[in-house]
C-alpha cells in the first residue's frame, strides 16, 4: 500500500456496519467494524484497548487481501521507538523522529508509512493538532473517541457505555 492510498482510505466516509454497535469502556478490547458507502470495496475496524499498562490504544485498520492492516493508532501510556533508518517515502514531518522513544508519559500518534511495518512511525500529540493531549478523567475517554472517530471521518455517532479510569 502507498501513503497516497493510505491517505485515501482515512479520508473516506465510514459508517458502523452495525448501527447498534457499542463501545464498553469496561472491556479491555472493543472493536467496532465500520464500511464506506463511497467505496464498498474496503472494510475497517476500529479497536479501542485499555489494559494495565495502556490507559488506552484506539486504532483503524482496513482488509487488504485478508489481512489487516493499521492506518492511523493514538497511544496513551504506550511505549514505542521509531524505526532509525530514512526511506524516500518517509514523510517530512516524520524525519526529526528517527530513531525517537517514546516513553509512558509521551502520548503519540503512530501513522502509516509505505515501506516501513503497519504503524511503525509515531508523532507525538504534542507535536500535531490533535486536541486531546491528556487524559484525566472519564469524559476524556469519550472525548478522545469522538475526536478519533471525526479523524477517520466516521459519521456514525457513537454509543460508549462509560467505564471508571
Amino acid at each position: 500500500m502507498t501513503n497516497q492510498q493510505a491517505e485515501y482510505l482515512m479520508k473516506l466516509e465510514k459508517v458502523l456496519s452495525d448501527p447498534i454497535q457499542t463501545i464498553d469502556l469496561r472491556n479491555k478490547k472493543n472493536r467496532l467494524e465500520l464500511i464506506s458507502h463511497q467505496d464498498s470495496e474496503y472494510n475497517f475496524w476500529v479497536e479501542i484497548t485499555s489494559n494495565h499498562k495502556i490507559i488506552l490504544k484506539t486504532s483503524i485498520h482496513h482488509l487488504e487481501s485478508n489481512t489487516f492492516i493499521g492506518l492511523v493508532r493514538i497511544d496513551f501510556k504506550g511505549t514505542h521507538q521509531n524505526p532509525e533508518g530514512i526511506k524516500d517515502t518517509l514523510p517530512g514531518y516524520l524525519k526529526p523522529y528517527a530513531g525517537k522513544w517514546f516513553d509512558p508519559t509521551e502520548h503519540h500518534m503512530h501513522v502509516f508509512v509505505e515501506g516501513y511495518k503497519p504503524l511503525a512511525w509515531a508523532i507525538p500529540l504534542a507535536a500535531i493538532k490533535f486536541p486531546i493531549k491528556e487524559i484525566n478523567e472519564v469524559s476524556d475517554l469519550t472525548d478522545l473517541i469522538t475526536t478519533f472517530a471525526e479523524l477517520i471521518n466516521l459519521k456514525s455517532r457513537i454509543n460508549i457505555q462509560q467505564a471508571i479510569l
